[in-house]
């Protein structure tokens, strides 16, 4: 009897043994991400639908598989050092999904070892990311290129307003993507013989005064630039524009649906799908994202608000509306 029950005892130490162990196992396979921006914006919302939405179609469970921590520092520089220095520096974060140019560069520079995976950087390799070629990354670290189609956006907007001879813009020179959106829109108005009218700020304190400023030197077009403190401030500056009937032009598809007359702008819904497929390769596959490929966002889609256009007195031709891939 009493060989009986100790054996019985036994049985039941050694089944309460494996059924922890298991349910350790289990928790083991749960991977944390942190989602990180440094504000909130249209497009990264975009980014971050995209990419839950595509590793569901990949079949990850987003309530069993994975958890997600997602942290916007809401434009203040010291919460988004805190949010850095705390996710880069915990074990158990098995991913950094970070948002834009600022956000990649701020963890990029606090950690070479955590696994990253970008959103949306303009250019990886003038951001510090890679050395000279999208083949060498400085981290282990991968993601989205998100370069806007320039000459596209300039057909567009000449197709808009064809007698257009002057454009503002005004943008924050301390970003590496507004320093490289810039270039390319001084080199897209030098070829097409408009002129340029530039100034920056340092803060979106700065925005309504200076947008204010420039629209006296009578720009025919306003241009928002990639540019997160610009595009932050997209409804003030739209505002302004409004009241003095100046057109405002964007590489940012949400921007449009609040009012700016349109755009050949990244699908940034789907590039987050792409981001999706990268996580999947770091958390399913074991994959080291600086062996993984970073994509290029390849071709723009054509946004237009015709009710905008209307009201500013634009015409929008028949073509344009036709290839349009959405109409506000």
């Amino acid at each position: 009897m009493k060989t009986t029950t100790k054996l019985l005892l036994l049985i039941f130490v050694f089944s309460s043994l494996m059924i922890t162990f298991q349910g350790c196992e289990k928790e083991n396979k749960i991977k944390k991400i942190v989602i990180l921006q440094d504000k909130p914006q249209e497009w990264a919302d975009a980014l971050k639908l995209g990419f839950t939405d595509g590793l569901t179609a990949l079949g990850v469970n987003l309530e069993k598989d994975l958890i997600i921590l997602p942290k916007t520092a809401m434009s203040d520089p010291q919460t988004l050092a805190s949010y850095v220095q705390t996710y880069t520096s915990r074990d158990d974060i098995n991913l950094i999904y970070t948002l834009g140019t600022q956000t990649t560069q701020e963890v990029f520079n606090k950690s070479k070892t955590k696994p990253i995976v970008f959103g949306a950087v303009t250019d990886p390799i003038a951001a510090g990311l890679y050395d000279k070629t999208l083949t060498k990354p400085l981290a282990n670290i991968t993601g989205t290129q998100d370069l806007w189609p320039y000459p596209a956006q300039f057909d567009l907007i000449q197709k808009l307003i064809p007698n257009l001879k002057t454009i503002g813009i005004v943008y924050n020179s301390s970003e590496v993507n507004s320093q490289v959106s810039v270039e390319f829109i001084k080199n897209e108005c030098k070829k097409r013989g408009i002129q340029l009218e530039e100034r920056t700020v340092t803060s979106e304190a700065e925005i309504q005064t200076t947008v204010s400023a420039l629209i006296t030197k009578k720009i025919d077009l306003f241009f928002i630039p990639a540019d997160n403190t610009a595009q932050t401030s997209s409804s003030s500056i739209i505002g302004i524009c409004n009241k003095y009937k100046i057109p405002v032009f964007t590489g940012i598809s949400g921007i449009v649906e609040s009012g700016a007359i349109g755009t050949v702008g990244t699908n940034y819904y789907e590039l987050g799908k792409v981001n999706a497929k990268q996580a999947y390769e770091v958390l399913i596959n074991n994959k080291e994202p600086k062996n993984i490929q970073v994509a290029i966002a390849e071709k723009g889609d054509i946004y237009i608000n015709i009710t905008v256009c209307t009201k500013l007195g634009i015409k929008v031709p028949q073509e344009i509306i036709d290839k349009a891939f959405k109409k506000y």
